[in-house]
């Protein structure tokens, strides 16, 4: 009977980890409703496991709609990652041409 619920328990301690990591996710407005879409879908998802803990397909589906959650929070991550590298490029590229700027002046 124990053994029937830990997969149910797994899928909602992955539900709270992906949820916690959507509260913390600075993103855009759209892509932030995009997160907010799968979470609700995903929470459905393991809400129905709820009713049928040894349904193998009710599982899969749920586990699959929390994939699509972490793939969306990883897709925004690595959007935010490049976002930061650019900005700094551009800083350093903005420091560059001030300093040929001052060289070029002081000729």
């Amino acid at each position: 009977m124990a053994s029937e619920w830990a997969e149910i328990d797994s899928l909602i301690r992955e539900l709270g980890a992906v949820r916690a990591a959507g509260f913390a996710a600075r993103t855009s407005h759209g892509a932030y409703a995009a997160i907010e879409q799968a979470i609700s879908e995903a929470t459905e998802a393991v809400v129905d496991t709820l009713s049928a803990p040894q349904d193998g397909q009710l599982l899969a589906r749920a586990h699959e709609a929390i994939e699509v959650v972490a793939d969306i929070l990883a897709t925004v991550d690595d959007e935010l990652v490049r976002s930061l590298r650019v900005r700094a490029r551009g800083a350093t590229l903005r420091s560059r041409a001030r300093e040929l700027i001052a060289q070029a002046r002081s000729k």
